[in-house]
């Protein structure tokens, strides 16, 4: 398979990510009535652990060090956006926190330029600053001042844009799966001692959640992460931003179904400038180029 095409169906695989990770927002905001926010999170990435480890037993018995520290900075990454991602979404509003959160896809450029010494083109700039403005039309309507929860939100953008620079720094030195092992042991172990030590440390009320608690265990940690984890070997950290705005929109169409939400014309005109800054980023315009010249 040629790279261009791996590429293609890396950013559609993202793109189907980015719906897993929309939707679970609501779903985290409606669960986090029943289960507290830290055993939620212990329960989501411990189950994700010993799901894979079951699978996967071969490859923890081929664990190397360097596995382990590339999987454990990785990990911290992780741990530090679902924890401001949970303690933010307790204090504002589910759209409010998508926009926030999505503000990774400006960060992302200028921190991988930072660490991994790649400095962004000019599509990349110009493609975030339009999927940055597709963010603020398809939320900011609902965003009334600024409370703790929008700066818990705004370190979740942080930590994530460095979780998606981390995975492109480290994926190619060491097996993807084996990576997403380390990273969900070392996030889910973090989230147990924070669950023991501030929370009830009671499990029995999963049975009250047993649908939502399965669908963020499988569908938007282990499919979502370890699919993430083998799509960054094929495309960059800056694109993989990029694509991961639409998490945005189709959290806000999920929205209009699970929350009885109206989706505005605003709104539709604000997925429309998240698909151009996408458009820009994945293709430069090189097909209207190649159509000028034919």
């Amino acid at each position: 398979m040629d790279e261009k095409k791996k590429t293609r169906i890396a950013s559609l695989s993202l793109a189907l990510i980015a719906l897993a990770w929309g939707t679970s927002y609501a779903v985290i905001k409606d669960t986090l009535d029943i289960v507290e926010p830290f055993t939620l999170m212990t329960i989501r990435f411990i189950g994700a652990i010993l799901f894979l480890s079951i699978i996967y037993i071969k490859k923890i018995m081929r664990i190397r060090l360097i596995d382990l520290k590339n999987g454990t900075i990785i990990g911290l990454t992780l741990f530090g956006a679902f924890f401001n991602l949970v303690m933010g979404i307790q204090y504002t509003a589910v759209s409010k926190q998508s926009f926030l959160v999505g503000s990774f896809v400006i960060m992302v450029p200028f921190l991988r330029w930072l660490i991994n010494k790649k400095k962004p083109d000019i599509y990349a700039i110009i493609g975030a600053t339009f999927a940055l403005l597709g963010l603020g039309l398809l939320t900011l309507g609902g965003i009334e001042g600024i409370n703790k929860g929008d700066i818990y939100s705004l370190f979740c953008a942080l930590f994530f844009a460095l979780h998606m620079i981390t995975i492109e720094k480290y994926c190619s030195h060491s097996d993807p799966i084996t990576l997403s092992i380390i990273q969900f042991a070392v996030t889910g172990v973090i989230f147990t001692f924070l669950s023991y030590y501030f929370e009830s440390f009671d499990f029995t009320v999963i049975k009250n959640a047993k649908i939502s608690v399965a669908y963020l265990v499988f569908v938007s940690t282990i499919i979502a992460f370890v699919a993430q984890n083998i799509i960054q070997k094929y495309i960059t950290a800056t694109s993989t931003a990029l694509i991961l705005t639409l998490e945005s929109v189709f959290g806000s169409i999920f929205a209009v179904y699970y929350l009885n939400e109206k989706m505005s014309f605003t709104m539709v005109f604000a997925c429309i400038i998240i698909f151009l800054g996408i458009v820009t980023q994945e293709t430069k315009w090189n097909f209207v180029k190649n159509y000028r010249k034919w």
